[in-house]
């Protein structure tokens, strides 16, 4: 009788968590489906309410007077305006039945081609014909889904006359000179008050017309969500050195042009090792390269400035990493405090300059330096060509000792240079023979001493046949 009883209390247990997994599942579906037209509800009324403002703000505008359309921006201690400046707020932040939304307004000059532009034929003297207005208003995340956005035109009143402004075409290319679109360009002339942000279009450009001539004083900045950026700078004194990329001017009645070039991150991993692939810790270094600014001044020759320069060091694991850095050549030194060390080369068999690390765009480099130790008992063998001095690579170099039965033969690298031993332990002291060939060469042979507690450095010259 009781396990007849204990058995149907199972039974009801069972049916008990089987009911509520099942409200569970009701419960959360229905939620779900509650909060999803909630939040549908929420949209539409928020995007009933954009519109509404959008349509507002619009017909404000365009009841301005022409000369009035444009935008401006309070930066904490002034007025700084686009290019049209004028007297509209470039974003601004309102408030409607309860929700927040951001207002964007965007003023551009349009070149109509009915009458000939800028840059074409017929050339267009006046090309400041009429503005484009683009006011977006957008609401919570402010994503695209999120937005409201509308278009108008306004022209000038009375006939059209030249104007004393100028055209800026401002460029944005990658390495390779292809434009990069969807790029950020935020446009300073403290002399003129402009400050303006706006983004490059299909090829790269953003051009805008109507600016005030003004010589070198319009600084460029740009950028990109995964790009190594760049902008401009003034000319000495300024700035402390001779910038490449100098401030952009505008003449009047002219297309001013600028480029840029930036172009995706790099990451760079940096290995100190010795011979044998044995990591080198915490070796100091100073690693400069990368985006080149300028050249410094006053000296001859030039030195070039670049974006980044660091003094560091390899770590307890001999390996540090640099992220998002711009591509191009960077040079590795070691510090004056690491005279033990000298570098030998790099895993990388294209470069062929020991110190230099070269860098692609959006590349993930990882530069393996091998340092030798002057102290450790080894030698060191340069082959190169007897006519032009230059290092000859894969050439073959036998050193031989037959009282330590020593015999191993290795090839040069990319710099002609080989190391031995090619494995631990170091060299016993002794005299060694050295034979070297290498095809279109004459064979060469020589003899060193090792003596047992230093790096020994050989030089052999290859005479061409």
């Amino acid at each position: 009788m009781m396990e007849k009883k204990n058995k149907q209390s199972g039974f009801t247990l069972i049916e008990a968590l089987t009911l509520l997994f099942l409200f569970s599942v009701i419960t959360i579906s229905f939620y779900s489906t509650w909060s999803l037209g909630t939040q549908h509800m929420l949209d539409a009324r928020n995007r009933l309410g954009a519109s509404a403002l959008a349509n507002q703000k619009m017909e404000i505008i365009r009841s301005l007077p022409y000369d009035d359309i444009g935008t401006k921006n309070w930066n904490g201690s002034a007025w700084v305006y686009g290019i049209p400046g004028g007297d509209i707020l470039e974003y601004e932040t309102l408030s409607s039945n309860n929700s927040s939304y951001v207002v964007h307004t965007v003023v551009r000059y349009i070149d109509d081609p009915f009458d000939g532009t800028v840059s074409g034929s017929p050339s267009d003297a006046a090309p400041t014909d009429y503005k484009s207005i683009r006011l977006s208003v957008s609401w919570g995340s402010f994503g695209a889904t999120h937005e409201v956005v509308t278009f108008s035109t306004v022209s000038p009143e009375g006939v059209e006359s030249s104007s004393n402004t100028g055209v800026l075409s401002i460029n944005v290319l990658d390495a390779t000179g292809s434009g990069v679109p969807g790029a950020t360009v935020q446009v300073i002339n403290t002399n003129l008050g402009v400050n303006f942000t706006d983004i490059t279009d299909t090829t790269g450009n953003l051009l805008r017309l109507g600016a005030v001539p003004d010589g070198q004083n319009y600084q460029i900045l740009v950028s990109k969500s995964g790009y190594y950026g760049g902008q401009t700078y003034p000319l000495p004194p300024a700035s402390s050195f001779d910038p490449l990329d100098i401030h952009a001017s505008v003449v009047a009645g002219a297309v001013n042009q600028k480029s840029l070039v930036i172009d995706e991150n790099a990451d760079i991993t940096l290995q100190t090792k010795d011979p044998f692939g044995i990591p080198i810790p915490d070796i100091d270094f100073t690693l400069s390269g990368g985006r080149q600014l300028g050249t410094t001044i006053g000296t001859t020759p030039a030195v070039p400035v670049y974006a980044f320069s660091q003094a560091d060091d390899t770590g307890g694991s001999g390996s540090i990493t640099y992220a998002d850095e711009s591509y191009g050549s960077y040079l590795f030194l070691l510090d004056p405090s690491e005279a033990k060390y000298e570098i030998f080369h790099q895993s990388a068999a294209t470069e062929t300059a020991e110190e230099t690390i070269e860098v692609l765009p959006g590349e993930t480099k990882t530069a393996a330096v091998t340092l030798l130790d002057t102290t450790f008992s080894s030698l060191l063998v340069s082959v190169k060509d007897s006519v032009s001095a230059a290092g000859i690579a894969s050439a073959s170099v036998r050193v031989t000792n037959a009282s330590l039965a020593y015999d191993v033969t290795a090839v040069t690298n990319q710099n002609g240079q080989v190391f031995f031993p090619t494995a631990l332990p170091a060299l016993a002291a002794g005299t060694y023979d050295i034979e070297v060939t290498s095809a279109g060469y004459a064979t060469n042979t020589d003899t060193v001493v090792i003596g047992g507690s230093s790096l020994e450095k050989k030089t052999i010259n290859l005479t061409p046949i």
